[in-house]
């Protein structure tokens, strides 16, 4: 039996990438307001539901370089 993170990713539209970066921007947005209400345990949580976004992002191509600043605006980051 293959292991579900093994298999090979479907390749996804651009439509279905447009809703996994809003939906990681959704997640980030939370996880800050989390840790600015000091509910460690949530953070933690949504921490973990971030990083996994990330995974399927980056295994469909998507990618956020450091440089152009794309990573900061999805990561949460307020001004």
């Amino acid at each position: 039996m293959h292991d579900a993170a093994e298999a090979t990713p479907t390749p996804k539209s651009d439509e279905e990438l447009k809703e996994l970066v809003s939906l990681a921007r959704l997640v980030a947005y939370a996880r800050e307001n989390a840790r600015d209400l000091n509910a460690e345990f949530s953070a933690y949580c949504l921490d973990l539901a971030l990083g996994a976004l990330l995974q399927d992002l980056d295994k469909s191509g998507v990618s956020f370089s450091h440089e152009s600043g794309q990573d900061t605006y999805l990561l949460g980051t307020r001004h």
